[in-house]
């Protein structure tokens, strides 16, 4: 199985930028993450000079830079066919609890649509799951399909009212409305 911040649906830097408070990055490498995901998702060449170019560093500055976030895990460098290749797949490794329900979480609209989600659906769901509980997402699902309506506006409807309202999960599972 694919790990989850590898799938198209995953927007890898803002995961990042939503959890840099949990990450203990510095500002320079948390930019030096971001710039290799970047390169690597525009299958651009990484290397120390690069780095150095863009993050107005020294050699030496980014060779103590990559050393560090090696050191917590969370860059490292592989060989593919011979080309050095930096790695960011430490950031996200910690995440496997979460991530098993991202996915499934997909699969259930998937599931209750009957069909493929477009593109603009995977970007609106991966946006809700930075803002909602999940199992909220889940039950505005529900309540949508009760009602025989198969649209992202109407469940975007649903979870907007129910934030205005202050509505949890916990307030579903009680049955209020």
């Amino acid at each position: 199985m694919e790990k989850w911040w590898r799938e198209r649906f995953i927007d890898r830097r803002a995961w990042i930028l939503d959890h840099l408070e949990d990450l203990s990055l510095s500002s320079e490498e948390a930019i030096t993450i971001l710039l290799i995901d970047f390169f690597n998702e525009h299958d651009m060449p990484v290397h120390h000079g690069v780095l150095a170019n863009k993050l107005k560093l020294d050699m030496d500055q980014v060779d103590d830079l990559l050393a560090r976030l090696g050191a917590k895990g969370y860059v490292s460098i592989e060989t593919n066919h011979g080309e050095v290749q930096f790695c960011i797949d430490g950031i996200f490794a910690d995440e496997k609890e979460t991530s098993s329900f991202d996915l499934s979480l997909f699969e259930v609209f998937e599931d209750d649509f009957a069909r493929p989600l477009s593109q603009m659906e995977v970007e609106l769901l991966s946006q809700w799951t930075m803002e909602y509980d999940q199992t909220l997402i889940v039950y505005a699902l529900r309540e949508a399909m009760t009602k025989n309506k198969r649209s992202f506006d109407y469940i975007d409807r649903i979870l907007l009212d129910w934030k205005r309202r202050g509505f949890s999960a916990e307030d579903y599972e009680r049955g209020e409305r």
